[in-house]
């Protein structure tokens, strides 16, 4: 009751977590419903605490229905464009995002025309154009009119995957469009705010002025440790950053604030200059400071917090920093509740909440090992900090750095040092370039030191693990553990015997080995990676396979991800894998088989599984890695049988070896696997076309399957009658995205409805997830559909 902001903002992001969990009114309006009963029951019996309930009540209420709002009127704002060749006008509202061969801007719409109708639509989309000599860079706020066709924005397509229109909504973003040269047309208007234009020019001039005072990849470092800009930063030393726990530094939070405010202050009380016109100048700048840095979540959370401060200062009122905290929470979701799912505001508020809750008692255990007081002061913080973040971060990015506490103690010590000189470069810049670059040839000795740690930090073993994404139930008991631990004891007087914690340890473990006791099934899931194939299979008995990885545009080697380090590692660890028993390449195909390189690199994988064929260049860099790795490789053909328990096992139908298909020989050697479970079976058939199928059904081979996984995406060349009444199944996996060959094609798909055979689309339903008890299959897909 002392800070009842505090208890506004729990209820605020309480509600908001109830609607995006919920996705509907009518549970939003029901828990209301029973919120308002319970506080006026309360209430009754202390009447003094009714005022907050009821804030918290309004502020419970206004988290959800804002957020079931704002979203349901961001997927609708555009939704009868979708798919059309429009043309927007606008003006873009961001500085260009930069990042390989793609740049990517957002455009605040005033109206979308087609050919027609035209319609005022106030919204945001994301233009994506390239990167090259012939698309000059746009400038922030300059007015715009854009050509080509308005796309929707993906939402979650596999279990665990990544919601591509939830990361837009947080931006505000509604759909996107794609352009480039004369289909993009700017003209000659601006819109921006005196505000940004001031941000946006010292964002520039601070940028140019340390790129031009450090060698390269110095100068990227500070601007990140700055103002939070890392184009001047290759990926693989931020990779190499997050792998050292150092990634913090060049996220612009409290410090960066306070390294700015304190001077200031400083500066205008030895100018005699009067509180209350000192900290309105200040406030000011950090307005500011909020466009150079570019609206970050840490940063704006920094900033309201420093105001906060100041205006309590003017006012001539105390600080609280959980009052300030909380009313920084409050502003920036009562603005944008999506904002409460972006990775930047969980970590910067995370960190900043374990510092204020865990330090204190970090540190007082710390100090009795009587290390020097900078070790122990950087210690404890880091340790507060890292384990408030630790679930999001292992959540999000499924690492444990196990080198961070080192790193930091050797770190943190001098980015001070560096922040400081890095404020005097760029201020001094700005007057004579010489001066910047005399500080900088100082500071490139520590911004050097801090490179060196990092890169070599990561080279040793185990720098960092890889683990599974933890189920949110386990998140909150490790929040709650820590609260007990730091602060309940304290609070509630607690002091618990040894025999309650056995008790506690013992209902934990009786829970898990309930779990673990329950009959297993057969689980196979057809994962959506646009138009490649990729299966993961996991057994009642606990064995995991991956088959096909899927693929992307991007070549092994280049800077750009593919779907493996995208979707498939992801998925993996989402769904509690971190050791494959087998993986399986069908074939050769980019599209079947690049996403298996990362996973192949990164993961314990016993087996890789290939078609026994004359030719397996195609395959010779997945067999190198795994010569390079340990793992087995099988070349597996005609008659083999590949058990993965005592229940499950692979028939191999094809290859033969004996038998030469010269007609697309790629796709007509893939591996034929039929999966076995008690009396239900599922046959895999890479991308064999019609030749192949003629041989299996020739051959007298055992295809008959329940579900049949439709060969090469549904082409026009595979999936012959003849085939189809070989196979006889009750359902077909169609496994498809987006492309130019006609996938599936009209007769493949008639052919399957003709004999009765349900479809499963993965362009249409995201993954496909079959489950099955040995008696039968449940099949369903990830995305529901009207029927």
């Amino acid at each position: 009751m002392k800070r009842p902001l505090s208890l506004l903002s729990v209820a605020l992001i309480a509600g908001i977590v109830v609607a995006y969990l919920s996705n509907s009114f009518l549970i939003a309006a029901a828990s209301i419903a029973v919120l308002s009963f319970i506080f006026i029951l309360a209430s009754s019996r202390h009447a003094t605490a009714a005022n907050v309930m009821i804030g918290a009540l309004i502020f419970y209420s206004l988290g959800a229905f804002e957020y079931l709002y704002i979203n349901n009127s961001n997927e609708e704002k555009f939704k009868e464009f979708s798919g059309c060749q429009v043309t927007i006008s606008g003006y873009i509202i961001t500085e260009p995002d930069i990042r390989d061969s793609r740049v990517s801007y957002i455009i605040k719409t005033v109206s979308i025309k087609t050919d027609h109708k035209e319609k005022k639509v106030s919204g945001k989309v994301l233009l994506n154009t390239l990167n090259s000599p012939e698309n000059k860079l746009l400038d922030y706020g300059r007015q715009i009119e854009v050509s080509g066709r308005l796309n929707m924005p993906k939402g979650k397509r596999n279990p665990g995957g990544f919601d591509y229109r939830k990361y837009l909504a947080q931006s505000g973003v509604s759909a996107t469009i794609y352009a480039t040269g004369n289909n993009i047309k700017e003209g000659s208007g601006k819109h921006i705010s005196r505000f940004a234009m001031v941000g946006m020019a010292l964002r520039n001039r601070i940028i140019g002025t340390i790129e031009k005072s450090l060698p390269p990849q110095q100068a990227g470092l500070l601007n990140g440790m700055l103002i939070g800009y890392r184009g001047g930063l290759d990926k693989t030393v931020q990779g190499a950053f997050s792998d050292a726990g150092l990634t913090h530094i060049m996220a612009v939070s409290g410090a960066n604030v306070a390294f700015i405010v304190m001077p200031l202050l400083f500066v205008f009380k030895r100018l005699g200059m009067r509180q209350r016109m000192a900290n309105s100048i200040v406030i000011a700048v950090l307005v500011i400071f909020v466009y150079v840095t570019g609206f970050s979540p840490s940063v704006l959370r920094a900033v309201i917090m420093a105001v906060t401060v100041l205006v309590g200062q003017i006012l001539r009122r105390d600080s609280d920093i959980f009052t300030g905290i909380s009313l920084a929470a409050i502003l920036l979701l009562l603005y944008n509740p999506n904002t409460l799912f972006d990775i930047g505001f969980q970590l910067s508020f995370g960190a900043t909440l374990s510092l204020v809750l865990f330090n204190k008692g970090i540190k007082a255990k710390i100090d009795r090992l009587h290390l020097p007081n900078f070790i122990s002061d950087v210690l404890s913080a880091t340790l507060a900090a890292q384990i408030g973040v630790l679930p999001i971060t292992v959540y999000y990015f499924n690492k444990i750095s196990l080198i961070s506490l080192l790193t930091n103690i050797l770190v943190v010590p001098i980015t001070e040092i560096i922040t400081i000189l890095g404020f005097a470069m760029a201020a001094l810049g700005q007057i004579n370039i010489v001066c910047s670059k005399l500080l900088g040839y100082v500071n490139t000795v520590f911004l050097s030191f801090i490179l060196y740690v990092c890169q070599l930090s990561t080279q040793l073993p185990f720098a960092t693990i890889r683990v599974v994404t933890p189920p949110l139930p386990l998140i909150v008991l490790y929040y709650l553990f820590l609260l007990y631990i730091f602060k309940f004891r304290e609070w509630f007087k607690l002091n618990l015997k040894f025999k309650h914690y056995l008790a506690a340890f013992g209902c934990i473990l009786a829970v898990c080995l309930i779990f673990i006791s329950l009959p297993g099934k057969l689980e196979v899931v057809f994962t959506d990676v646009g138009q490649g194939d990729s299966a993961f299979i996991k057994t009642s008995g606990g064995a995991t396979v991956l088959i096909d990885g899927g693929g992307s545009s991007s070549k092994p080697g280049s800077n750009e991800s593919n779907i493996g380090e995208t979707t498939i590692i992801p998925f993996l660890l989402d769904y509690g894998v971190t050791k494959l028993d087998a993986v399986v390449a069908s074939h050769g195909h980019d599209d079947h088989i690049q996403g298996l390189i990362p996973v192949l690199k990164e993961f314990n994988v016993d087996n890789l599984i290939i078609p026994d064929c004359p030719d397996k260049k195609e395959l010779g860099l997945l067999i190198s890695i795994s010569k390079a790795r340990g793992i087995n490789v099988e070349a597996c053909d005609k008659g083999d049988e590949i058990w993965l328990d005592k229940n499950t096992y692979f028939s191999t139908l094809h290859p033969d070896k004996n038998i030469s298909i010269t007609e697309s020989a790629l796709n007509n050697l893939s591996l034929v696997l039929k999966l076995n479970y008690g009396n239900t079976s599922i046959l895999f058939t890479g991308d064999i076309e019609k030749e192949a199928e003629e041989l299996l059904v020739e051959s007298k081979a055992d295809v008959t399957a329940d579900v049949l996984k439709v060969a090469h995406h549904g082409s026009n060349t595979s999936t012959t009658e003849e085939f189809l009444e070989a196979v006889k199944p009750k359902a077909a996996v169609i496994s498809v995205g987006k492309n130019n060959f006609g996938h599936p094609s009209e007769r493949v798909l008639e052919e399957l409805e003709n004999n009765g055979v349900k479809i499963f689309r993965t362009d249409e339903r995201g993954a496909i997830i079959l489950k099955s008890d040995g008696k039968s299959i449940d099949i369903k897909g990830f995305i529901k559909v009207k029927e």
